[in-house]
């Protein structure tokens, strides 16, 4: 084995922040990205306030969180913020302003999370540059897309043509001299929003983002109403490949060779790659070793109840260049392609049903990781009548503290060849409050892990087994890990 192909163990991952950079507030390490050197992290903040708000669930008592009931009363001004790995350091780079509500006579912030990053160099960037996609609550106006030269000084530049319904988009995904991206939270009934649907499922795209140029890159929801949303969107063999949000039919996903716009698409699978709405997500994407993998998903992390979808575990497909495609992580079943069995041995969720999704995937030094969002560590504060059967079953053989000791904290997993894998960590790297891995960075100085851990800054907890009561939570809030093979133990 080469220096290039050492595994990364849990053993070597250290913990370069935690406790949201020292706010629990901070729940989401929602976007990442390597720039000049340097390691910045947008988060999302207050993401179980926002959830009490907009998905009101009475029979969640107690909210694991303790909340205001306005949810404007919490902080929640996104951060931006900024590893130099020489130093170990850590400086916040930028803090939302507070703007004036569009209908409340208060200040609001002007963002609540940071959902994508990129480094791209358009004809007026003298250089490469730091964009980054935005997420604005209710009373704010729509989304930008914040620019910065430095990683220190930063500035919006021309949202895309979408109307104030919009809340959010996630992606900024560079492809053949443009970004792209397409909206993904939008206003719903009550004046709520939907996380994970969008008003407007086109993929719009633009090769100048200080003019703002921006154009429809395809149809909306590539011609079929029940594309609610893109979801995600990578590269591989000189495509710009998407992913769906479709609960109707399960997930899709296109590719396009690139070209004048709007581009001409190819569908490569469709129906949940014939496992329907339980792979209602196509939530990850990544290139290794000349094929795509594809991380599936339930949307608002493996029951989407307002779709009745699930619950369900994610699976792994591996595509290939000609669109054959494997099923690598699943369930077994047949389809119009043959049968399909999971060539790895795991069942969905890598035999966890609690992993509702494959959230997110990297190569880094021979290998692919691939991190999970787990919700066993929600347990508690649901009553059993909305679980699945088979937990309901498991509760009562294990217990609660113990199921969630099992299975409770996300995953991340390893892979040389696609087939055979390793846990890297089950336990949300020893932190059960650790319930996704939202972020994988591959850098040169290592491999960077940021996660979603939104049980902050206090945490319901139950006192003499009973009675419930909030307490400070020191592990609430997100982390970012870094793993590098001790020097000591790397390979002949």
């Amino acid at each position: 084995m080469t220096d290039a192909a050492w595994p990364l163990r849990e053993a070597d991952f250290r913990l370069t922040c935690e406790n949201g950079f020292g706010d629990g507030w901070n729940h989401y390490a929602h976007s990442m990205a390597w720039f000049r050197g340097r390691l910045y992290v947008g988060t999302t903040r207050a993401t179980m306030a926002m959830n009490k708000w907009v998905i009101p669930r009475p029979e969640m008592r107690p909210w694991p969180v303790e909340c205001p009931e306005d949810v404007y009363d919490v902080p929640r001004q996104a951060e931006i913020w900024e590893y130099t790995p020489e130093t170990d350091t850590w400086l916040r780079v930028y803090q939302a302003p507070l703007v004036p509500g569009r209908e409340l006579k208060r200040l609001v912030p002007r963002y609540i999370g940071f959902r994508g990053i990129t480094v791209f160099q358009g004809p007026q960037d003298s250089a490469p540059c730091l964009y980054v996609s935005t997420w604005a609550p209710l009373q704010a106006e729509p989304p930008d897309i914040l620019r910065s030269e430095d990683g220190r000084e930063f500035g919006s530049v021309p949202r895309p043509p979408w109307d104030t319904v919009v809340r959010s988009f996630r992606t900024l995904q560079v492809f053949n001299g443009r970004v792209h991206t397409s909206p993904t939270s939008s206003t719903a009934v009550a004046r709520r929003t939907q996380d994970s649907v969008g008003s407007d499922s086109t993929i719009y795209a633009c090769d100048d983002l200080i003019g703002g140029r921006w154009q429809a890159a395809s149809a909306e929801g590539f011609g079929f109403r029940a594309n609610v949303t893109v979801f995600e969107m990578a590269l591989f063999d000189g495509h710009l490949y998407a992913g769906t949000v479709n609960p109707v039919t399960g997930l899709e996903v296109w590719k396009t060779r690139g070209g004048d716009l709007p581009y001409r698409w190819t569908r490569v699978l469709t129906r949940g790659a014939w496992r329907g709405k339980l792979n209602e997500v196509g939530g990850s994407f990544c290139e290794f070793n000349g094929a795509l993998y594809l991380g599936t998903g339930i949307a608002n992390g493996g029951y989407h109840r307002a779709a009745n979808v699930g619950p369900g575990a994610a699976e792994v497909i591996r595509i290939w260049p000609d669109d054959s495609w494997e099923l690598i992580v699943g369930e077994s079943r047949l389809t119009p392609d043959g049968a399909r069995y999971p060539l790895s041995g795991y069942a969905p969720g890598f035999d966890s049903l609690f992993n509702g999704y494959m959230w997110r995937m990297a190569a880094h030094a021979g290998h692919l990781y691939v991190g999970t969002f787990n919700w066993a560590n929600m347990l508690p504060y649901l009553p059993t009548y909305v679980w699945p059967e088979d937990v309901v079953a498991m509760m009562y053989r294990w217990g609660e503290e113990n199921l969630i000791r099992r299975f409770g904290g996300c995953e991340l997993w390893r892979t040389r060849d696609g087939i055979l894998w390793e846990p890297v960590t089950r336990n949300g790297f020893g932190n059960k409050y650790n319930w996704g891995i939202r972020n994988l960075v591959s850098t040169p100085h290592g491999l960077f892990v940021g996660t979603a851990n939104p049980f902050g800054p206090t945490v319901a907890q139950r006192i003499d087994g009973h009675r419930w009561q909030y307490v400070h939570n020191p592990r609430g809030g997100c982390e970012v890990w870094l793993g590098q093979p001790a020097a000591a133990e790397t390979p002949a």
